[in-house]
């Protein structure tokens, strides 16, 4: 037996009936948190020194694209139009599978770096079966722990890697039987089907989500997004195709109506929403009160690493500070107050506990509890930045202060993935590679098209792909 005791750091376990420990230890056997408490006197375990440490359950990030940071911040100054039209049916096209890997490499150890131990990777640019299986490798090699969700979605292609939608749906079974067959991997298979506007019709949206039960695989989902046209109404479209149940978690969702967020709270299902992505881009605010309200699970995620910023401190952060004012605004408040709408503590839930319910993990991480997976954050508490921090309410420094800086050490599932500020893996040939990735990638776009995409050849191909078997699309 493998054991590991933290001794000695305050610990936020995130655990209601342990609560915060200002001097404790975590003992973790075999990658599993064995006991948290006061002096657990172990002496046959490797100890790991966390004092002047905050100890916390890793984040748990609820929506991220990993593939897209091989684009750094090429979105960075565009609207919801300028991303489909720059990313989703230009750049990536341009992907290889040797850049699939890349991205997915570096993105899963960024992630790790920021004190993210877990994510739903939504891998939505699966141009053929090589660009599944090299980014199921990237991600695997990392050490994270990621739900990889088999994205149906596809941009134009000239020479499509997949003739038909069933051709799709025989390679997710594969990648079911081949790649997620145990269920003690740390890297689990979700599925991530078309949006409504691009799948085309019905039926084929329905095969998608049958396809996603037939594997056992949790379903995440771009819904409602923007009421842009009005009411999308796509809670109840997949209600009435019969797919909705508690293994669908439903990205973004401003546009939802107060039925369909009944629908979701009687089926037991989840959301997840992105901050960053949805202030910039016009969708508006995260739903967190009307989630609040019908107890609906629900995760914060960076999303687009093309755009933003890749750690959640920046994400829940922003969030919430965002969020409190809209609620203010909505109550009126105009004269002094006390108190605040939102806590730094429901925040720190957005990122932990809740998120990890959010994207069917609830049972194994997201908090410090003896039997869960040790998945473990030691952030400096003696830096520039938290020295001096309150001890009385930690979650508010962790939340409003710490940084990326101040992530000292990261484990999952036990195994050490940074160790005093260090990352274990090799950083310096990942960031080479995706670097060598993105390069490639904008030379063959800037080859294929010189200057920004017009109107009307950014809605060719969507139409292109939309409802389509393969999305052959020759400009």
């Amino acid at each position: 037996m493998q054991r590991t005791v933290i001794r000695g750091g305050f610990i936020v376990t995130r655990d209601p009936a342990l609560g915060n420990l200002p001097s404790g230890d975590v003992l973790i056997e075999d990658g599993v948190i064995a006991a948290v408490g006061r002096d657990l006197g172990v002496a046959d375990a490797e100890v790991i020194d966390a004092t002047d440490r905050i100890v916390m359950p890793g984040f748990v990030d609820a929506h991220r694209h990993i593939w897209q940071g091989a684009m750094r911040s090429l979105t960075g100054d565009g609207s919801l139009f300028d991303y489909v039209a720059f990313v989703r049916m230009h750049r990536a096209r341009f992907f290889t599978p040797e850049d699939m890997y890349a991205a997915q490499l570096h993105g899963a150890l960024e992630a790790l770096d920021a004190g993210v131990t877990s994510v739903t990777d939504y891998c939505h640019n699966l141009l053929s079966p090589d660009h599944a299986y090299e980014s199921i490798r990237g991600v695997r090699e990392s050490g994270m722990r990621v739900v990889w969700n088999y994205g149906f979605n596809f941009p134009p292609l000239k020479e499509p890697g997949f003739g038909s939608l069933a051709e799709r749906i025989d390679l997710l079974r594969r990648l079911a039987s081949e790649e997620f067959a145990s269920s003690d991997s740390k890297v689990t298979l979700g599925v991530a089907p078309e949006e409504l506007g691009l799948a085309g019709d019905l039926d084929r949206l329905s095969a998608q989500f049958a396809a996603c039960r037939e594997v056992g695989a949790r379903a995440f989902w771009h819904a409602n997004a923007t009421p842009s046209g009005g009411s999308p109404r796509e809670v109840a479209t997949l209600a009435d195709i019969g797919a909705l149940d508690s293994n669908v978690t439903f990205v973004h969702m401003f546009a939802t109506e107060p039925d369909e967020w009944r629908m979701i709270a009687d089926a037991g299902a989840a959301a997840a929403f992105s901050p960053e992505t949805e202030f910039q881009m016009g969708m508006f605010w995260p739903s967190v009160a009307v989630c609040t309200e019908l107890g609906i699970p629900f995760g914060i995620g960076t999303d687009i690493t093309s755009n933003n910023s890749a750690d959640m401190f920046t994400a829940l952060r922003l969030g919430l500070q965002g969020l409190r004012i809209h609620e203010l605004e909505k109550a009126g408040t105009e004269d002094l107050y006390p108190g605040t709408p939102i806590s730094c503590d429901d925040a720190l839930a957005w990122g932990t506990t809740l998120g990890a319910e959010a994207i069917g993990l609830g049972d194994r991480v997201g908090s410090l509890t003896p039997g869960k997976q040790a998945d473990v954050v030691l952030l400096r508490g003696d830096s520039l930045g938290m020295a001096a921090w309150d001890r009385s309410a930690p979650e508010r420094s962790i939340l409003l202060q710490a940084s990326r800086a101040d992530v000292d050490t990261v484990m999952v599932g036990g195994d050490i993935v940074k160790r005093s500020g260090e990352m274990v893996a090799d950083v310096a040939r990942a960031c080479r590679l995706v670097e060598e990735a993105a390069e490639r990638v904008a030379a063959r776009a800037a080859a294929d098209h010189d200057g920004e995409l017009p109107l009307d050849e950014v809605l060719a191909r969507v139409g292109a792909v939309a409802g389509s078997e393969d999305g052959a699309y020759v400009r």
